[in-house]
């Protein structure tokens, strides 16, 4: 269920022409790392974030996922 929500989310934001999907999280939940790798999320660092993005305070690990527009 959580990959197709999580693909669901991923092809809204194709057909909105969003190009990068940004996402924060807790460098403790290795389930969730396991499963955004799986799905195509890449590891990245903070300094590589946007100036828009909004952190919390538990946000330590951070991932990208770079579209395909108009595939």
């Amino acid at each position: 269920m959580a990959a197709k929500l999580l693909q669901r989310l991923l092809d809204e934001a194709r057909e909105r022409g969003i190009r990068e999907v940004f996402l924060g999280t807790t460098d403790r939940f290795l389930a969730a790392h396991r499963f955004y790798e799986k799905h195509g999320f890449e590891e990245i660092g903070k300094a590589e974030l946007p100036e828009s993005f909004l952190f919390m305070a538990v946000d330590t690990k951070f991932y990208v996922f770079r579209l395909a527009v108009g595939a």
